[in-house]
């Protein structure tokens, strides 16, 4: 599949700002806007960004930076693939893609505001603790297939603690009906083989010559097995890119693990027919 990345004057871009004097958002408008055309379907940019004070000091603050991308047009499958998008992105099944987002980010806002007026203590050592974050993208991946769509979204907030969080996840559909690629259609019963090869691979990947050399210099595996959900892999032109996230089989410290196996690795346990249907 072909991307191709237009820039337009077209749409507005609401952007909210401090309002020093009476701590709410000021809105300012942005005519930038970014469209990603695949071969039958084009995909537009939908961006809400907010920074709120809750008092009159700096702290307790949030961000909310959320920039996702979404079909266009009024063909089944990009209708299909809107709804999709927003169970993934917004965790809802009812609204049209924009309302899913504005309540979305709503629903955070409101959260946040919630918390952090509840939790703040000025006389905390560290105030950075009340400086909640949250960042979310989601856009249309490049060098897939024709006629495949994969697209990933990726989230980090940061809510107190120690560390913030971090969480990528992917869909991947057939571009002329906007139906999901799903992990059994592709994989069949040979998951639990493209698993093991997942394995080694990733044993490769850190120069490790057994998992459990990997366990015992990384921690890699010690908290779950490598697995393929509908989620967590990516088509490619020629490969498949899986995904793990913090926790998942690994530590924290380990961050996001990628691994990459080619189709022809995966000869013989996909079913390339799926990938190769327009």
């Amino acid at each position: 599949m072909k991307n191709k990345t237009l820039i337009f004057v077209t749409s507005l871009l609401l952007v909210a700002c401090w309002d020093t004097k009476n701590n709410t958002q000021q809105k300012e408008e942005e005519t930038k806007d970014s469209l990603v055309q695949t071969e039958k379907i084009t995909f537009s940019s939908s961006h809400f960004k907010i920074k709120k004070k809750i008092f009159d000091s700096e702290i307790p603050n949030y961000k909310i930076d959320i920039k996702v991308e979404y079909a266009t047009g009024k063909s089944e499958a990009a209708q299909l693939i809107n709804r999709q998008l927003v169970a993934l992105l917004f965790d809802s099944t009812i609204m049209p893609f924009e309302k899913a987002k504005e309540h979305y980010a709503d629903s955070l806002c409101n959260a946040f505001e919630k918390d952090l007026k509840e939790l703040y203590d000025p006389d905390y050592d560290c105030q950075s603790t009340y400086e909640y974050e949250f960042s979310q993208e989601g856009e249309v991946q490049k060098n897939t297939p024709e006629g495949i769509i994969s697209y990933m979204s990726w989230i980090q907030d940061y809510q107190g603690g120690a560390h913030g969080g971090v969480y990528s996840c992917y869909l991947n559909f057939h571009e002329a009906t906007g139906k999901i690629v799903t992990c059994d259609e592709l994989f069949g019963k040979s998951k639990a083989a493209a698993c093991k090869l997942i394995k080694e691979q990733i044993v490769k990947d850190y120069e490790c010559k057994t998992a459990a050399e990997l366990e015992e210099k990384t921690s890699i595996f010690s908290l779950g097995e490598v697995y393929i959900s509908n989620n967590n892999f990516s088509i490619e032109k020629d490969s498949i890119l899986f995904c793990y996230n913090p926790y998942e089989i690994a530590p924290w410290s380990e961050g996001t693990i990628y691994t990459r196996l080619s189709f022809k690795q995966l000869h013989g346990l996909i079913n390339l027919d799926v990938i190769n249907s327009k």
